[in-house]
């Protein structure tokens, strides 16, 4: 596979390349937290806040299911209600009228968010919608007097509305009293990633810019993503979905110490160069270092991981560079908790994009989704 890096430093052909403004819609990320921040009215917050749920259920597949995840894994940094997020049409039997619903869908058409939504209606959920005006899942809610925050996609794709769907979910939480978020905190995040849109979009160069540098390591490999921490494991599931859409390439998430136990063994397989010749089969890895592995290991670590998951990362670290692995490391040490998010979503997103690219991938069309969606919707 031919890997275009002289292409990651020319803005004007990236856009070129880019059918869907995918560089674009990253880059847009404090934008869309500043017009989110707007969409949710004083009024339903104030009712919001008079709520005791005995868990906040968020409901959302896809590029809209990971603002539920990212939520559930800020709320578990302190808070005392559990928040969980379901990535499926239905919801587990216990869930009822004493659980708060979040629905999540960026275009308001996803079947599955649609059949689970309508089941935590008839069960007398409290349901808080976040969708486009005029969607299927606008005119559910509404139909059942159900609560609705309109946002508005603006011919993003799902997986680029990121800040768009979860901003109105932290805004929730904090009127639930699960984590400390207001206007102001909205403001200071929407800055945060205009900073990181500059550190790492299109006009920064390759030398000077995390985010190409990991593209240009991991095009046309195999990458594998592990979190030290439950606040990053959304992240890494992200960076893999991102490939997985951006790319079109094959991606494993995961989280330390728990991926020591099962992923960890993949390293010893015959993951090596098509071109290397079938010798290298026979070779060890171990003993011979100048075998290069196509795996590429990329880690999300942060200054709060278990002492535990610091030792396995280490040791995880030095031992796939035995094996021929390039292994890259994504430091977030921002003091904010949603700022450390941010961080590394933004390096992530912008990496699979800028991947993407380098290889010759458009990074904005999924026709398997659409055949799949087409298809599903004929039978």
């Amino acid at each position: 596979m031919i890997i275009d890096d002289a292409l990651l430093d020319d803005a004007k052909a990236m856009a070129l390349c880019d059918s869907t403004q995918m560089l674009k819609a990253i880059a847009e990320a404090g934008a869309q937290v500043r017009v989110a921040s707007t969409a949710v009215a004083p009024e339903l917050l104030a009712s919001i806040a008079t709520e005791q749920p005995r868990t906040v259920v968020v409901i959302g597949m896809g590029g809209s299911g990971i603002a539920g995840q990212v939520l559930q894994a800020v709320t578990n940094q302190g808070g005392t209600t559990p928040v969980i997020a379901i990535n499926s049409d239905s919801l587990p039997s216990w869930i009822g009228a004493q659980d708060f619903v979040i629905a999540c869908s960026a275009s308001g058409a996803t079947a599955e968010t649609l059949a689970a939504t309508a089941v935590a209606l008839k069960r007398g959920c409290r349901v808080v919608a976040i969708t486009s005006a005029n969607s299927k899942l606008a005119h559910l809610v509404s139909d059942q007097r159900a609560d609705l925050i309109e946002i508005d996609p603006a011919g993003r794709m799902p997986r680029a509305c990121l800040w768009l769907l979860l901003t109105p979910q932290l805004l929730i939480a904090a009127a639930l009293g699960l984590i400390a978020f207001n206007s102001v905190d909205a403001a200071v995040l929407a800055d945060h990633l205009d900073e990181l849109a500059t550190q790492n979009g299109p006009t920064s160069s390759v030398d000077n810019n995390a985010a190409k540098s990991i593209a240009l390591e991991i095009a046309g490999h195999i990458t594998i993503c592990w979190a030290t921490s439950n606040l990053l494991t959304p992240i890494a599931y992200r960076f893999a979905c991102q490939l997985n859409e951006n790319a079109n390439a094959p991606a494993i998430w995961g989280m330390l110490p728990e991926a020591a136990h099962n992923q960890v063994v993949a390293m010893d397989g015959n993951f090596m160069p098509a071109d290397d010749g079938i010798e290298q089969l026979f070779k060890d890895r171990v003993e011979d270092p100048t075998v290069a592995s196509t795996l590429r290991l990329v880690l999300l670590r942060e200054a709060q991981e278990s002492e535990l998951a610091r030792k396995t990362a280490d040791l995880v670290t030095d031992l796939a560079i035995e094996r021929g692995m390039l292994v890259t490391t994504i430091r977030v040490d921002d003091q904010l908790v949603i700022h450390r998010i941010a961080t590394a979503a933004a390096i992530v997103d912008f990496a699979s994009t800028y991947a993407a690219l380098a290889t010759g991938i458009d990074p904005g069309p999924i026709p398997f989704i659409v055949d799949l969606k087409s298809g599903l919707a004929k039978s």
